[in-house]
């Protein structure tokens, strides 16, 4: 059996104390740029790996952050959490993910799990929203918390994505291709995106002085959801759409392969606009016209609100920032044909 490797190999190996080792792994008391250094080395040779347990006990900190998600199998919340946990692992914290599938249930019961497992804090875009402080999912809840992309009763920092703006810019854009017949697929009402996403929708629409149609909105209740059937229910329509936005992967992915089984030619027949990851977006052909939210910037955002209520930093007011969306035009949309 291989000898575990100690903190002790480690300070004989850099030729220094235990306790100087521990400073330098634990980030506590001053330690000098050569003696850090000289550790990092010793630790590199010798793939020496501190014990969790021990420096949670001999710390009272975990440092270690719960990273809350609908569904991580979602290409954009993925590249976010990515992002994020690169930003906090440079802070010296690790990063727990909890998976909740769009069940209530399971953000409450990842909640519970992340304060009995002592972690520091909590960035969650979770499934649930309330209007009542009382059944928020953070009302007993202890530990700093930063939300994502969504809207809570209780004072907490919140990153925002300006849904709201990007679907009227789309709109926008569609709408001086002569589209006047366009089909809108996204989350559902009971989270702030679907909400702010179809007012985006709407604003657009009374401005060009055209009807909302509610047989052209699919608004999915759950993100893993397919719209094959409603995307075939609108095709099936007197007057079926000749543009669409796909604001959802499997949506998006769900509604193109009925057009394509149908025949429908993109753009000729049909323009799209989606939303996804640049490198799931490389996929499609042709290439997509895509409304691309910063995610860099939003992945700094929450994590720096977080290193900041850690640091015992940020003031007693909450704090929001907005990040927009951005039109990128691809090959995937053109000028409506003639009916």
């Amino acid at each position: 059996m291989t000898q575990k490797i100690s903190v002790r190999d480690v300070a004989e190996a850099a030729g220094v104390s235990i306790g100087s080792v521990s400073r330098v792994l634990n980030g506590t008391g001053y330690a000098s740029q050569a003696l850090r250094a000289r550790v990092h080395a010793a630790v590199e040779a010798l793939n020496y790996e501190p014990s969790f347990a021990a420096r949670h006990l001999r710390t009272g900190r975990s440092k270690t952050v719960g990273y809350l998600v609908s569904n991580i199998g979602n290409p954009l919340l993925a590249a976010h959490f990515s992002e994020v946990e690169k930003h906090m692992q440079a802070a010296g914290y690790s990063m727990l993910v909890g998976n909740t599938l769009d069940q209530p249930r399971r953000d409450r019961e990842l909640v519970a799990l992340f304060e009995t497992r002592r972690l520091e804090g909590i960035i969650a875009a979770p499934s649930l929203e309330s209007a009542d402080p009382a059944d928020s999912l953070f009302s007993a809840c202890s530990l700093p918390v930063v939300i994502l992309d969504r809207e809570t009763p209780l004072p907490m920092d919140t990153v925002y994505l300006d849904h709201r703006s990007g679907v009227k810019q789309a709109m926008a854009y569609l709408i001086s291709l002569g589209h006047r017949r366009i089909a809108l697929f996204g989350p559902g009402e009971h989270i702030r995106p679907g909400r702010e996403k179809l007012l985006g929708y709407r604003d657009a629409l009374a401005e060009a002085g055209l009807v909302f149609d509610p047989a052209l909105v699919c608004m999915s209740r759950s993100a893993i959801d397919s719209s094959r059937t409603q995307m075939a229910a609108m095709l099936a329509l007197s007057a079926p759409p000749t543009a669409i936005i796909g604001l959802g992967t499997r949506l998006l992915s769900g509604a193109i392969y009925v057009a394509r089984k149908a025949g429908l030619d993109i753009p000729g027949d049909l323009s799209v606009i989606g939303i996804g990851t640049p490198e799931t977006l490389e996929l499609m052909y042709p290439p997509l016209t895509t409304l691309r939210f910063d995610i860099e910037r939003a992945a700094e955002a929450a994590a720096h609100l977080m290193l900041d209520r850690l640091g015992g930093e940020g003031g007693t007011q909450p704090r929001i920032v907005n990040v927009p969306l951005d039109l990128v035009l691809g090959e995937s949309c053109a000028t409506a044909a003639p009916r």
